[in-house]
């Protein structure tokens, strides 16, 4: 091995290598195998700019306002497309980390040709950058960490857009946006670099800009409502731009710097011209930029189109800064196209994109990573095709990981969840790294989830869900509250609960110390264990599958309550495949790699939206903490009271009570179900850690035969509605009911009622309150039956 940066480097490098290898490697993947651990690159993903009738900008004004720049957004990062007789460019958000520093660049220098040889080595770099802080390895003077840029996260300059346009005169308009800006005292300063014309010589850059470049003739500073620039030529001439070339508007999220630069400054470049645009803070005397750390002092630059999926996308940016130019990020701003309209919609392709959407005020905030623009990962496979219907995998990140952390550091997923199964793969991020989706996170989610919907071609019926660790946790956590969202579920090391259970519980037992964690609950990031425990509420996952991984020996997540969460799915008589892989840690899942053998069992499940039989628990407890745990003051109300034709159940004790909803369609066919326990090989080619499977699966038998009615057993409920047209029942014959209730019940039936009704309820006739298509009925405690009769 080459060392660089002294022998610490070799040591900590050598200890990763060890931790990456398995202990057998003599032999490279071959075709249809994968070995455990190596993994190749999940390629970035490119779109297609599709044409679009011109379309214009409405007069401009220097002012800083967005208002007048009408152009849509490609929508991820990375991506450029000419939008309204704008040149659109979206950068990735999160990135602004400047320059990689000189350890950092010769270990690429190294790593680089190495995974380029062997393509399967390619995890030897996230290795180095996310195993030390994650088990908390010492590394000295070294920087670790999954940015490449190692100054601090500049979030003044961390871009999130940049647009130029043009006018008659042929002036360049530019308008860059910002995360973050202080609206009072804003620091985000622009470097522009224009190349009108051949260069023969490289020249420094000045304004503080520690650049040089061999491609431009011009460098323009921006900060504020001032504005400067020099021909490199004659680098002592600075020239002020005229009065009013510059606007900032720093007002709540529009975080955006406007300029008009004259056409006289691009020379004889009236039909195209090659910009850079870099972003830093200014210095106090708002005439330059602010040395940073790490020099040059250049944060973030935009127009990268091709960088490589990483964690934060800076990997390109980084080595080039560490350089000391910009020079491989100019682009071509076509004036002639812009004058004329041009405006094209983009379409993401197949690969892994950065997709970044507009969240809401009420859970940002205006700094880091927490603003109103949020982004999640998605990766489309080879075969995609828009409109056509595709399974989809959302996966859930680990506590420490991030949206891109599996693209980048886990790639297998990726590959078996996505290429694999020939399914779409969306990684949320869930507002930070440990938000445990719940509160803030789990909005986050529910957005991700109608922003992914909206854009791909989504199959409703072949959607599913996995994570590892606090991503398992989501696993259970979001389809017990929506079960009709999945067709199966594959939790990796999943916690049972908002922090950890052992399996063990009895009075007093919080009281207890084990080792400094509970002996029974162990809570994590605010959470309340006891009430988030989930299995009490596994009733809910009737149809949904389950494929659980789980290491024998896990230190962070006890097998033994994991274990009695599968206990009750074989109590239950669910369906499902467990996992247990001996010897292995919490963190065996990601550091392997593989996740054939669960990803192909729940891609075998499709999902029924209306299956015959409904059941469905509700807990008060449990949704007020969801609720309010990791709410930064938000007053959340996700109302866990629907599933499949089943909706409003209503617990008698808002605050504590437990609502329990077990009904039937009899006009839809109900197989019988026989369950028979599942066993299976050790390994396999895409699954090569050895481990022991049990399950259990259902043999159907022919459905009974159906009526036009249904039955229904409730407990601890004041109110449910059942939704007949999803049951299949019509309306406009004579329809047949059985209700079971423990407390006084309203009843309503949500369907295609005719307008004239013949209500009984036990024999006796009944009044009902009618609204829309609906009808209620008010039944007491007990068991009734129910005849409803048109005319």
């Amino acid at each position: 091995m080459r060392c660089f940066g002294g022998q610490r480097w070799c040591v900590v490098a050598l200890s990763w290598l060890v931790l990456v290898l398995p202990a057998s490697a003599s032999a490279l993947p071959v075709q249809g195998v994968t070995l455990p651990v190596f993994r190749t690159e999940v390629p970035a993903g490119s779109g297609t700019a599709t044409p679009r009738a011109p379309a214009f900008d409405p007069p401009r004004a220097v002012d800083g306002h967005v208002s007048d720049w009408t152009g849509q957004l490609p929508g991820y990062g990375g991506a450029m497309i000419y939008s309204h007789g704008e040149l659109v460019y979206q950068d990735h958000i999160f990135d602004a980390y400047g320059p990689a520093d000189t350890y950092e660049a010769e270990r690429m220098a190294v790593m680089d040709p190495l995974s380029g040889a062997v393509p399967e080595f390619y995890r030897l770099d996230p290795a180095y950058q996310y195993v030390p802080g994650e088990f908390g390895i010492p590394t000295g003077p070294l920087q670790t960490g999954t940015n490449y840029g190692k100054d601090s996260m500049e979030e003044q300059a961390d871009l999130s857009q940049v647009r130029l346009g043009t006018d008659d005169p042929r002036n360049l308009w530019l308008l860059a946006r910002t995360t973050t800006m202080d609206d009072a005292n804003p620091a985000t300063a622009l470097l522009v670099l224009l190349a009108t014309k051949p260069v023969s010589a490289t020249y420094p850059v000045p304004f503080n800009s520690g650049l040089s470049t061999s491609k431009a003739n011009i460098a323009v500073f921006l900060h504020g409502s001032y504005g400067a620039w020099v021909d490199l030529a004659d680098p002592a001439a600075v020239h002020q731009l005229p009065a009013g070339s510059v606007a900032t508007d720093a007002a709540g999220y529009n975080n955006a710097i406007e300029a008009k630069l004259p056409a006289s400054l691009l020379g004889g470049s009236t039909h195209t011209v090659d910009v850079a645009v870099g972003a830093g803070l200014a210095d106090s005397s708002g005439t330059a930029l602010r040395t940073l750390p790490l020099q040059p002092n250049v944060a973030n630059v935009a127009f990268r189109t091709g960088e490589p999926a990483r964690n934060w996308w800076d990997k390109e940016q980084a080595l080039e800064l560490q350089k000391g130019t910009m020079d491989q990020f100019f682009t071509t701003a076509d004036l002639d196209r812009m004058a004329a309209g041009a405006n094209q919609r983009y379409t993401p392709g197949p690969g892994y994109h950065d997709r970044i959407f507009t969240s809401t005020p009420d859970i940002s905030h205006e700094g880091g990573a927490d603003g109103i623009l949020q982004h999640y990962g998605v990766y489309l496979p080879s075969d995609y095709a828009a409109g056509r219907r595709t399974p989809t995998q959302y996966w859930f990140h680990f506590r420490g990981g991030d949206a891109h952390i599996a693209a980048a550091v886990t790639p297998g997923v990726i590959w078996d969840m996505g290429e694999h199964e020939h399914s779409i793969v969306v990684t949320p991020d869930g507002r930070g790294d440990s938000g445990w989706y719940v509160g803030r996170s789990q909005e986050d989610v529910l957005q991700v989830w109608a922003d992914s919907h909206r854009l791909f071609s989504i199959d409703p019926n072949r959607t599913y869900i996995a994570g590892h660790s606090m991503g398992g946790w989501a696993s259970y956590l979001l389809p017990i509250e929506h079960p009709d969202w999945f067709a199966a579920a594959y939790p990796a090391s999943g916690p049972v609960t908002q922090g950890a259970y052992t399996g063990v519980d009895f009075s007093g037992c919080d009281n207890f110390q084990l080792g400094g964690t509970g002996l029974c609950y162990t809570g994590a990031n605010g959470g309340d264990p006891r009430a988030e425990y989930t299995y009490p509420l596994l009733d809910n996952l009737k149809w949904v599958p389950y494929a659980i991984y789980q290491g024998t020996n896990d230190e962070l997540v006890p097998t033994t309550g994991v274990t009695l969460n599968v206990k009750r799915l074989q109590d239950l008589g669910y369906r499902y495949r467990y996992y247990l892989f001996p010897g292995q840690e919490h963190y065996g899942p990601p550091i392997v790699d593989q996740w054939v053998a669960g990803a192909d069992y729940e891609h075998q499940f499709t999902r029924d939206p209306n299956p015959p039989e409904v059941t469905y628990i509700r807990s008060m407890v449990f949704e007020h903490a969801i609720n309010a745990v990791n709410s930064g003051g938000v007053k959340f109300n996700f109302n866990l009271d629907h599933a499949y034709w089943m909706s409003a159940l209503t617990p008698v004790d808002p605050a504590h009570g437990v609502a329990k909803f077990d009904g039937r369609s009899l006009a839809i066919p109900d197989p019988t179900r026989t369950t028979l326990p599942e066993t299976g090989a050790p390994a396999g080619p895409g699954q090569g850690y050895p481990y022991a499977m049990a399950g259990q699966r259902w043999l159907l038998a022919r459905g009974s035969r159906t009526s036009n009615g249904f039955a229904a057993a409730l407990s601890g409920a004041s109110a449910v509605t059942l939704h007949t047209v999803r049951m299949g029942i019509r309306d406009g014959r004579p329809v047949a009911g059985r209700v079971s209730t423990d407390s006084g019940l309203a009843l309503t039936l949500n369907g295609n009622w005719p307008s004239s009704l013949s209500v009984q309820i036990d024999g006796s006739p009944a009044t009902v309150q009618r609204s829309l298509g609906a009808i209620e009925l008010t039944l007491p405690a007990g068991q009734h039956t129910i005849s409803i009769r048109p005319g």
